[in-house]
């Protein structure tokens, strides 16, 4: 960034350290690793859902997209290929409290899921480009830094991330300044984000940052969970990869993040609905089965 001086490392809280705590880190640094996001038993059973799926994945290689997310990397949908993601992990009510206070200002905004999958970084895989998540959305990119965040990331380790095998690489409080991403290069300083199996990097969508390099003969294997502002379309087209019978059994916000209900949070079903059926409320429309609305309540 121009300064002599070393970056500073991440700071990391367990999630009984609050909601409180944890913005006001995330908001100084533009990142924060929670400690304990995902539990011992939901990692062991987060890659025995993934693997069998995953072992039928060949990476995409030969495109400009297939380059950045990475020839040696197999990315996997997490919703039809997991019971706990959908069960528990999109039921975690820290990630909601942290979105709702930085992705909506008030009604009628909402958020939803960009995307959420596995990624899989394989042996001899290469550093992505330097990037900042809101690049996906180009004209995010011409709001000044102390603008509205896009969109956050909670990318969370299945396996132990080390500088050695990938670990994500992040410029810490970046965020606070749009450079101008040429500007970066191999030679640009960077803090590897090394995590054990459970810890999530909570970050901006600002926050400038780069999937580290390979160099082991073992995967990389990481759950990123992307939230955006509602308004903003979504990388994946949910609905249309997400067999009805398993949104069916997903709770009305879980529905909603993915798009089988017109909105999160509640103040979202009511009046005009921007992601509608023919102006009806989109789970209504859709005839999913009657769900209360107030389960899971959000808490932020």
């Amino acid at each position: 960034m121009g300064s002599a001086l070393p970056l500073p490392s991440l700071q990391r809280l367990p999630s009984s350290a609050g909601l409180e705590s944890v913005l006001q880190v995330f908001h100084e640094d533009g990142a924060v690793i929670i400690t304990d996001f995902l539990s011992p038993s939901q990692v062991n059973r987060l890659n025995a859902e993934f693997s069998p799926s995953l072992d039928t994945i060949t990476p995409k290689t030969g495109t400009d997209l297939a380059a950045f997310l990475g020839g040696k990397t197999k990315r996997l949908p997490a919703v039809p290929n997991s019971k706990t993601f959908r069960d528990e992990v999109l039921e975690n009510e820290l990630m909601h409290a942290l979105s709702e206070r930085i992705l909506v200002d008030g009604p009628p905004d909402g958020y939803h899921i960009n995307c959420a999958q596995v990624i899989a970084l394989g042996p001899g895989a290469n550093a992505q480009p330097f990037h900042r998540d809101q690049g996906l959305w180009s004209f995010w990119e011409k709001f000044p830094a102390f603008g509205p965040e896009a969109c956050v990331n909670f990318l969370c380790a299945l396996t132990p991330f080390r500088e050695v095998n990938g670990a994500t690489r992040v410029i810490p409080r970046s965020h606070l300044s749009m450079a101008d991403l040429s500007t970066f290069n191999e030679q640009s300083e960077t803090v590897a984000v090394e995590m054990e199996p459970g810890e999530a990097l909570f970050f901006s969508g600002r926050l400038i940052h780069r999937g580290g390099a390979n160099r082991t003969d073992k995967v990389r294997r990481a759950l990123t969970i992307h939230l955006c502002r509602n308004g903003l379309n979504t990388q994946e087209a949910h609905p249309l990869t997400i067999p009805r019978a398993i949104a069916e059994t997903m709770s009305y916000r879980a529905q909603a993040m993915f798009g089988f209900r017109s909105g999160w949070p509640l103040h979202q079903t009511s009046g005009v609905h921007f992601w509608s059926k023919a102006w009806e409320e989109v789970g209504q429309g859709l005839g999913l089965k009657q769900k209360q609305m107030n389960e899971p309540t959000s808490t932020g």
